[in-house]
């Protein structure tokens, strides 16, 4: 089943709460994404989030951090992880290649995969329109209209924070290949206009440390 977003008059109003966190005046929106710029405990910049909410209760969330990576999580009010759980996962759109390596949850309800790279990471990601994330229990394939724009203004977010670079602490060490490519075996996906977003959804916990 496919969750479709449907740029429609009747969408929910968003729920994101305010984040004790969020850099005063960085907020952005872009069709039905929105983020800001956030600080971790110290202060100091930590990344710039973009975040879309579906009706159905799922959250896809993703954040340019300052070292130059960017996560790419999912909420669904019907999973549950454990905090620190991994797995071997698959991000893909309908086009191009799909990217391999291990997803985390960062609490019990949000996991995803965190690339290297941001400019070359979100090349990957606004090639198509429909993401998935095989591999963390939630099996859909999500309508991301609009991505392109969110993550330029993300990206804008980002550079403003890092005084234009592409990131702190390792930049502009190489971004290393994308691990075990293969074609992506999606099949046909069930479903149709079930599925329009509502606004941000909730945030991850912060980042974890290595």
């Amino acid at each position: 089943m496919r969750a479709l977003a449907l740029a429609t008059a009747l969408c929910l109003a968003p729920l994101a709460p305010a984040l004790a966190d969020e850099v005063p005046g960085t907020q952005f929106k872009s069709g039905f994404w929105e983020g800001a710029a956030n600080t971790a405990a110290n202060g100091a910049f930590s990344h710039c989030d973009v975040s879309v909410g579906f009706t159905n209760g799922e959250t896809l969330w993703m954040g340019l951090y300052f070292d130059d990576t960017l996560a790419v999580l999912l909420s669904d009010p019907d999973v549950r992880f454990r905090t620190g759980q991994t797995f071997d996962s698959w991000l893909m759109l309908e086009v191009g290649l799909p990217t391999r390596g291990t997803s985390e949850a960062w609490d019990e309800g949000f996991a995803g995969m965190t690339l290297e790279g941001i400019d070359a990471s979100i090349e990957f990601l606004t090639q198509g329109q429909w993401l998935r994330l095989l591999g963390i229990g939630i099996d859909e394939a999500y309508d991301v209209t609009g991505i392109t724009e969110a993550l330029a203004l993300a990206r804008e977010c980002h550079a403003k924070q890092t005084g234009g670079s592409s990131g702190g602490v390792g930049a502009g060490a190489p971004v290393p290949k994308v691990p075990d490519i293969l074609k992506p075996r999606t099949g046909t996906a069930g479903g149709g206009l079930g599925t329009r977003p509502g606004g941000a959804l909730g945030t991850p916990a912060p980042k974890p440390q290595p």
